[in-house]
């Protein structure tokens, strides 16, 4: 086994590092993309937890039935944008870290490559 030098360990090292981001970032972009595909469940609380929002001690309604059903629709559709948005998030972040990584990756593995094809420097 030959002995590594301190530039090799830190090709290795840093191969490694953006190895496993570049990785990160491919888990982070399929899931997203599953996420688009096939959409989380998101909580949206059901019409009796809205209709006792708009509801006095005793029972009655303050608003009409038409502003409450409103309502209901309108938390049913911010929830449904917040989780695309969530997953755009994602898939911008996993992209950004293949963008950033996986060129770090090639560099430093080429470079590793390279210096495993020249023949060893006599010991002076």
């Amino acid at each position: 086994m030959k002995n590594l030098t301190l530039r090799q360990i830190y090709l290795y090292l840093v191969s490694f590092v953006a190895l496993m981001l570049t990785v990160t970032g491919l888990i982070q972009t399929l899931m997203a993309v599953a996420d688009f595909i096939l959409p989380t469940a998101y909580y949206v609380p059901g019409p009796a937890d809205i209709y006792n929002r708009f509801r006095t001690p005793e029972g009655k309604e303050t608003v009409p039935k038409e502003v409450i059903d409103q309502q209901i629709q309108f938390e049913i559709s911010q929830a449904k944008a917040q989780s695309r948005m969530g997953a755009y998030q994602q898939l911008k972040r996993g992209v950004a870290y293949i963008a950033v990584a996986l060129p770090v990756w090639l560099y430093h593995w080429r470079k590793v490559q390279s210096e495993n094809r020249l023949p060893p420097s006599p010991a002076a």
